[in-house]
């Protein structure tokens, strides 16, 4: 085979790579798109869960101290698991620290900002050398584990008897008046 006949045939297989690439985009674009349709009055979705206590984990807060998972008792905590790798938990984060800052200093719930880099330097760079309150470590996968988290980043709303009670898988617009409305309390979460 000539080069001249190998560059068509390589030519042809990438032209067919970026056209199966698209359609795939261009359905998966189509699909998410329907399914935000399918609920209305729902802009700010999330998952019902069944009330379970809390997973038992320690956190690893900045200094060194651990944060037990269930230490917030008496008060909402929204748990948000997040990595600096991540580019949608990078791009969402500063947006929920401002939102959780702004909630805690109402009363309303705490937010516990779990990263599951594998260090505090990493986190450290991330935020200019130092840490915003409210941000700690996993410390391992298995606290990953114990919570279901797969996917970054994954956020739960924990009720002040310290049950699970929401789930919002995925990246989210914390400035919306759904969030906060249903952070504070002011709208009761549906089925």
């Amino acid at each position: 085979m000539s080069v001249r006949s190998r560059l068509r045939v390589i030519t042809a297989t990438a032209g067919v790579l970026i056209l199966v690439q698209a359609l795939a985009v261009g359905l998966y674009c189509a699909v998410e798109h329907r399914r935000g349709a399918e609920r209305p009055g729902r802009p700010f979705a999330y998952e019902q869960l069944d009330g379970a206590p809390v997973p038992d984990a320690a956190f690893e807060q900045p200094d060194g101290t651990l944060l037990r998972s269930g230490a917030s008792r008496g008060r909402p905590v929204l748990l948000h698991f997040w990595a600096t790798w991540c580019a949608p938990c990078r791009a969402e984060l500063p947006l929920l620290l401002e939102l959780g800052r702004e909630l805690e200093e109402a009363g309303r719930l705490k937010l516990v900002a779990v990263s599951v880099d594998e260090n505090w330097e990493v986190v450290r760079a991330f935020f200019g050398g130092e840490v915003p309150p409210g941000v700690v470590r996993a410390g391992s996968p298995a606290v990953q584990e114990r919570f279901g988290v797969s996917t970054l980043p994954d956020t739960f709303l924990v009720n002040a008897d310290g049950r699970m009670a929401l789930r919002f898988t995925g990246a989210r617009d914390w400035r919306t008046p759904e969030a906060r409305a249903l952070l504070i309390g002011q709208e009761r979460p549906g089925p």
